[in-house]
């Protein structure tokens, strides 16, 4: 009786499952909640009103059909056309994809519809072997996720390299402020690969009384496993997904010691699902501009962003989610200096997705004309962007320190680190493998290393330090623990992880 709602519905749930199934090591199941409900409800009520309008069920089934595949694979069309279709008109104007791809596809989208209703085939024998044939691939989908969930919750019940005890410490302790600069590279590879001189930018932390570690390395080379290793002070077991690291990061050690101790946490959010607004701080500070979509507020995170672009909303979402990323950005630089005003004893994680791409900022901050909201580093063409945003960058956070120290009543502890460095040399993230090499590795495991200590007694640290020792020395000085120093280990593994880490020390 409702056989013909089936094919509109089955076309609809396919491509969210297959992005899901592709990028499972970074996602979790919650994010299925939304596309599936949402979507399914509107193809149905679509197809319900279209088919009383048309009175022919199979015509509705097929040209909604049609309109949902469509919907969810123009972005893919268009990202893979980014930089091949171009219209150049006189005066030096420019059509991108979109506004040349666009036209045509609606054009020809609507032409099928007018003819798949035109027509006297009643469709009944295609509208079967395409039921099939998408029910088989959704089944196949759904074991292939049921499956790798499975496997996924076996290997993630000991993730972390050791257990972490809980215990108290002194009362009258600093605040403590952890800001980590995305992708920002030390300052010997800024040089070396780039021929660009960080040297003033140095020389300015140090003059505030920053130590800074010139030979430090990070221990991971991707966010997902460099902040959830930093903040729990151990090294984490391999194999472990993005989404089992991502609960460690909210369950971190540093902030459960620290909270037994007396701090709140003040948490600004980003784009990325490990500090957005799901990271359990007691104070969460966020970009307020709301995006609405057929009545629906669009939470806009990168697993949500990302998706939106392979649909017919491409356009949309990149104009959308470059003024959200810049936002985010723009909003942590306004509030970070405000914070010591508070009064109570703080732990302050700023995540600054920045110099990291999308690159949206130019050396002086003015927004990059038509930018690419790739995630990841895309090879040496980018290297201009990526040093005009570490400008803008390094301009704001320098000021930015001197008013947290000068604006706080009892001297702070601020950590100033990047999780990883950029990767110019390994380029986009399928070409990891074949470009690997030495000076990659080196490129993407050089991090910035910043730690400013109120009575500036830099003994503990050292200028190979890595980050995994970091909060292990606030501990020991500050809170009275006796914690040894790990071995300093830096590994490298590709975008999922699939083959394992691989240690790159040396």
């Amino acid at each position: 009786m409702v056989g013909w709602l089936i094919l509109p519905i089955l076309v609809t749930i396919f491509p969210i499952l297959s992005f899901y199934l592709t990028n499972i090591s970074e996602l979790s199941l919650r994010f299925l909640d939304k596309p599936l409900g949402y979507s399914i409800a509107v193809v149905l009520v679509l197809t319900i009103v279209l088919g009383l309008i048309t009175k022919n069920k199979n015509k509705t089934a097929l040209a909604v059909t049609l309109a949902v595949f469509v919907f969810f694979s123009y972005g893919h069309l268009s990202q893979f056309l980014e930089n091949k279709l171009f219209i150049k008109l006189p005066g030096n104007l420019v059509l991108g994809p979109d506004k040349v791809l666009l036209p045509i596809v609606i054009l020809l989208a609507s032409f099928c519809v007018f003819k798949i209703v035109r027509t006297k085939t009643d469709f009944s024998r295609e509208i079967k072997v395409l039921s099939l044939t998408l029910a088989v691939l959704v089944v196949y989908l759904t074991g292939s996720i049921f499956v790798r969930e499975r496997r996924r919750n076996k290997s993630d019940t000991i993730a972390l390299g050791q257990e972490q005890k809980q215990t108290g410490g002194k009362e009258e302790t600093p605040d403590i402020y952890y800001i980590v600069l995305d992708g920002y590279a030390r300052e010997d590879i800024l040089k070396k690969i780039y021929g660009y001189d960080n040297s003033k930018v140095i020389a300015s932390l140090r003059d505030m009384g920053f130590f800074v570690a010139d030979k430090a390395k990070s221990n991971y080379i991707h966010t997902y496993l460099s902040l959830p290793s930093a903040l729990n002070m151990t090294y984490l077991k391999d194999p472990i997904s993005e989404s089992t690291a991502i609960r460690l990061l909210y369950e971190n050690s540093v902030m459960k010691k620290l909270k037994n101790n007396g701090y709140k946490t003040i948490n600004f959010e980003t784009w990325w699902e490990g500090t957005n607004e799901n990271y359990p701080a007691e104070v969460k500070y966020a970009y307020k501009k709301n995006y609405k979509m057929a009545g629906v507020n669009l939470v806009t995170n990168e697993s949500n962003m990302i998706f939106l672009q392979t649909t017919l909303l491409h356009p949309l979402i990149k104009e959308v989610w470059g003024d959200v990323l810049r936002g985010q950005v723009l909003t942590t630089l306004e509030k970070l200096p405000d914070i010591p005003y508070q009064k109570e004893k703080k732990f302050v994680l700023a995540h600054l997705t920045a110099p990291h791409p999308p690159y949206l900022f130019m050396a002086d901050g003015s927004p990059v004309a038509g930018a690419e909201l790739g995630m990841a580093d895309e090879g040496f063409e980018k290297r201009e962007n990526y040093l005009g945003q570490l400008t803008f960058v390094s301009n704001q956070i320098l000021p930015i320190l001197k008013k947290i120290i000068s604006n706080s009543k009892k001297l702070p502890i601020i950590v100033l680190q990047s999780d990883h460095g950029p990767a110019s040399i390994f380029g986009k993230r399928e070409d990891w493998k074949k470009n690997y090499s030495q000076e990659g590795v080196g490129e993407r495991t050089g991090v910035l290393y910043a730690i400013y200590f109120p009575d500036k007694d830099y003994r503990d640290f050292y200028e190979t330090i890595t980050p995994v020792n970091t909060f292990r020395i606030i501990f020991n000085k500050y809170f009275g623990e006796k914690m040894e120093l790990l071995p300093d280990k830096t590994y490298y593994s590709n975008y999922e992880a699939k083959e394992g880490f691989k240690e790159v020390s040396n």
